[in-house]
């Protein structure tokens, strides 16, 4: 078991909800294991998130559209076709029933 340097460290907090964990490993020459065994002693969440996140079906930049939007006085099936989403899927962001972590 080798010690593990700063360097290495700052790569998975940096790269951690951006890649897998199986991708920072190979970045940083380690297992998939070991780095995530690695971050949960450090505290550091793993997990995908936004645009990286493997069930996400539209970009954040187009939630955050549809938000601003909506904000404006914009209708909701307006903003689904300009979209092109379905109106559960407008309903959920602008409403916030849906939440990017």
């Amino acid at each position: 078991m080798s010690k593990w340097c700063r360097a290495e460290i700052m790569i998975i907090r940096q790269c951690a909800g951006t890649m897998t964990t199986e991708s920072i490993g190979r970045l940083i020459g380690r297992t998939g294991a070991a780095v995530r065994a690695r971050a949960r002693m450090l505290g550091i969440k793993l997990y995908l998130r936004g645009d990286y996140h493997q069930s996400a079906k539209y970009h954040q930049e187009d939630i955050e559209l549809a938000r601003d939007l909506h904000q404006k006085g914009i209708n909701r099936r307006d903003i689904a076709r300009k979209l092109d989403m379905p109106m559960s899927a407008v309903n959920q962001f602008v409403y916030f029933e849906r939440r990017v972590v």
